[in-house]
Parts: C-alpha cells; structure tokens; sequence
C-alpha cells in the first residue's frame, strides 16, 4: 500500500528573530549581471531594480519552515567579476547549495557556468546544485533575445547531476512567476527537512532499542525485589 504523502505547511520569509532548528550556508555563482541580487531582492523584498553589480561578496538572511522545522539559509552573493575570484574561493568550503545563474540572452553567461561548477567542486564536493536561467522576459524579444535554448540547459544540468534547473526572470512581477522563484527556495528547504526527518527518526529508533525492556531487566528487578523483601522480614532467634 502506498503511503500518503505528508501534508506540509510552508511559511516563507520569517523573521531573522525566528529560532531556527537548521542553519544552513547558500552560495550564488555566476558571471555579472545575470541576475543574482535580483534574485535576492525579488526573493526578499519582491521588488525588482537594475542594481549595480555585486562588488566581492555580499550576505543575507533568508527564513522559511516546514511545519515544526524552521531553517535558516544563509545566502552569499557573490561578485562576477574575474578579479574577485580569489576573494570568492574563500567562501566555497562549508556551502551546502550551489545556485548557478545565467542569462538565456548570453551564450558566455551559460558556457562560464562550467568554470563556476568546477571552481565550487574543486573546494567543496558535497554541495547540493541548482541552475537557474534567468531574464525570460527576454524570451520574445526579436533582438537580445534568448540564445541558450532551455533543452540545452536542461541536458547540462542532467550530465553534470544538478539537483534542480529552472527558468524564472526576476523582472516580471505577476504572481505566477514570483511564486517561481519561492518555489525553488522551497525545494531546497524540503529537501533539508526530509533530512531533518530522518535524523530525528534515527535518534528516537535509538532511543527506543537502548531502553527497550528485556527479560534480563525484568529479572534482574524481580531479583532485587525479593532480596528486598527478604531483608525487611523480622528474623526470628535462634534460641
């Protein structure tokens, strides 16, 4: 018989004062201006403005639950720019998600997100990858308009085992599309609290089998009773 699948309450954008079961650390990779801190502030603020380009890196707090667990992302931002690299670097060990954005409107936006990956795996294997293609607002645009088709980057993100690869554009802000983009937050947060679940059951399943009852322990405590007893009954004179 299939089991029911769990019905789950999703609150998004808590506030930074929520306590929190789960921290965890989220990292954004690509070239400049392909989106990222738009990204960030559609997320957020659900505003949308052309802003300047990331200069090195920079953090934010991003707090959602799933029922009666609550995690913490904290996202970095991170700078495009070839001269931040090194600076950048510095942040890849601990990540445990890669979000790699590019443009549909720039084929070098899309080919450098293979130098990205390669740069994140090199310093930390254990992350879990989502790629993102964005500006489809750009999608019927006769001049700069797409040029990275979605079935090309859907196979990249196959070959190379992304966790996820969605389209989205920052810039619309009709509800269908915002919800989008929560929907990718969410599904990393799902996929933390299946693990939380599953670390939970393993504590109480632990819990459970080392004070389980055995028969030895119910002797052992008959034993002492009557032992017990025996001590406490008048003892009769010898003579």
């Amino acid at each position: 018989m299939k089991e029911e699948e769990e019905n789950i309450t999703i609150k998004r954008n808590l506030a930074e004062s929520e306590q929190y079961d789960d921290s965890i650390k989220v990292i954004l990779l690509g070239d400049s201006y392909v989106g990222k801190s738009s990204l960030i502030n559609r997320l957020i603020n659900n505003k949308f403005s052309d802003l300047s380009s990331t200069l090195s890196i920079e953090y934010h707090t991003y707090i959602t639950s799933f029922n009666e667990y609550t995690l913490r992302m904290q996202i970095w931002d991170t700078a495009g720019q070839e001269r931040f690299n090194s600076i950048i670097t510095n942040y890849y060990k601990g990540t445990d998600v890669g979000i790699f954005l590019y443009s549909i409107d720039k084929e070098e936006s899309f080919q450098n997100i293979e130098i990205w990956f390669k740069n994140l795996k090199d310093n930390n294997d254990n992350s879990l990858n989502i790629l993102i293609g964005n500006k489809r607002d750009l999608e019927n645009e006769k001049e700069g308009g797409r040029v990275v088709t979605y079935e090309k980057a859907e196979k990249f993100a196959e070959e190379n085992q992304f966790y996820a690869f969605r389209e989205i554009s920052c810039k619309i802000k009709e509800t269908y599309e915002v919800d989008n983009i929560y929907e990718i937050f969410d599904e990393i947060g799902k996929h933390f609290y299946e693990k939380y679940k599953e670390k939970k059951n393993k504590v109480e399943t632990s819990v459970d089998m080392n004070y389980a009852v055995t028969d030895s322990m119910l002797n052992l405590g008959k034993k002492h009773r009557i032992k017990q007893e025996n001590e406490s009954k008048p003892k009769k004179k010898c003579c």
